[in-house]
């Protein structure tokens, strides 16, 4: 099923809540901003086998934000092997003049006591998930898409912007747009610090100069005592890929294992369909970096990163507790940077989680937030009361978590299994 819209308008100045006005005025012929007439076409899609089409176009938009899971290749991996079986795919693609502007890859849930959110497609599992456009046209595209959601069946009770970039204009768009007279309200219920380093020093060198000396020595000294023990590092490759993900998920699982939740782990499995469906489509471009370290040719620690747009993304990663002395997941952070410096790219993101070995490399901070915008109609009130209970449980637990050492969180999680394997 299609269902499909069009918008024709002046672009005109945007409000004060929209700061790209610079941006936006950009598109007219002779400078100024109302003089260009634009036709936005907006069409959902609810059958992803015709995505293919777009796809090309899709991923220059990640390309063009530096957005590595919001590329069709992931995002489709997702779908295809992650997505729960209730999952109906929402997907509004909107053009200017034929040329793509915005993708915007939403699903259905139907909540137990009816509510519809429309979440983005790999939200549960993917970071840094969000909608994607032309930079500068957020606000522009954000009533095309506002437009279609509002007339979209199931009509969405709410829309759920979860893991996405703090900084992100998303929320404030798609809120500031939605037509009618009432702005939507917007809960953001979570939010958490993501480690960045920053690959703008002239070489590898020049970066580890400006480490402090007791990082520049560890991670030396490191080094030295992880190849004197037979150990060597080294990345996926065509060939390798299979097996590279095995190794990935048994060091993941074994490093979980009576720690808490992990989603790859909670996946059932899927995961490896997954992370082969987007690293056979991204390995040979270098978007798909799988560090495997090795010890006389065992794998120790296998570390995830994706690329695009010169931003690399910290995935996920595990490694055997028995060589924790070599600190796995630092030395292959190291290897990742030192690549990322031989290869041109501008940033590492660590992912959300402020975990010590994390800050021991990041010189700043790129926070994700989890938002809920509640749409008006005649279920408002009975989203907003229903959603409460949730949105409070959430703050709390996470409130909770920053009280707590990490080896009271350890115990915690230690004691909440036991329970649950009581029950």
């Amino acid at each position: 099923m299609t269902l499909t819209i069009f918008i024709c308008r002046a672009l005109s100045p945007p409000g004060p809540q929209s700061p790209q006005a610079g941006e936006r005025a950009a598109y007219a012929l002779d400078g100024s901003p109302n003089s260009m007439p634009t036709m936005l076409q907006a069409e959902l899609i609810t059958d992803p086998d015709r995505l293919g089409p777009v796809c090309e176009e899709w991923d220059a938009l990640a390309v063009a934000n530096a957005q590595p899971m919001s590329s069709p290749a992931w995002q489709l991996a997702w779908w295809r092997h992650i997505a729960p079986a209730y999952a109906q795919a929402r997907v509004i693609a909107v053009r200017d003049g034929g040329a793509l502007v915005a993708m915007a890859p939403f699903y259905v849930q139907e909540h137990r006591h009816g509510r519809i959110d429309y979440r983005l497609i790999g939200a549960d599992g993917l970071p840094r998930v969000s909608p994607v456009a032309v930079p500068g046209r957020e606000w522009e595209v954000a009533e095309a898409i506002d437009q279609l959601l509002a007339v979209a069946a199931p009509r969405p009770d709410a829309i759920a912007l979860e893991a996405a970039p703090l900084a992100s204009h998303w929320p404030s768009a798609l809120r500031d747009r939605w037509p009618g007279r009432v702005r939507p309200p917007i809960r953001e219920y979570v939010s958490h610090g993501s480690p960045t380093i920053s690959l703008h020093d002239a070489s590898f060198d020049a970066w580890l100069a400006r480490r402090s000396a007791n990082f520049r020595g560890q991670m030396r000294r490191l080094r030295r005592q992880f190849a004197a023990s037979g150990g060597s590092a080294r990345m996926s490759t065509q060939q390798t890929l299979t097996a590279d993900i095995s190794a990935f998920m048994r060091l993941h699982e074994a490093r979980w294992q009576n720690r808490g939740e992990s989603s790859i782990v909670a996946s059932g499995g899927k995961v490896p369909a997954m992370f082969e469906h987007a690293g056979r489509l991204h390995l040979d471009s270098g978007r798909f970096r799988l560090w495997l370290l090795e010890v006389d040719g065992e794998p120790i620690s296998a570390q995830l990163f994706a690329q695009v747009g010169g931003e690399v993304l910290y995935m996920n990663g595990g490694w055997d507790e028995r060589f924790a002395r070599f600190k796995p997941a630092m030395l292959a952070i190291l290897h990742a940077v030192e690549d990322g410096f031989a290869r041109g790219d501008e940033r590492i993101d660590l992912a959300p989680g402020e975990q010590h070995y994390k800050l021991r490399f990041a010189d700043g901070n790129d926070p994700v937030a989890w938002n809920l915008i509640m749409l008006p109609g005649r279920r408002l009130a009975l989203t907003y009361v229903r959603s409460t209970p949730m949105l409070t449980s959430r703050r709390l637990r996470r409130a909770g978590k920053r009280a707590l050492t990490p080896e009271q969180a350890d115990r915690v999680r230690a004691l909440r299994d036991r329970l649950h394997r009581a029950r």
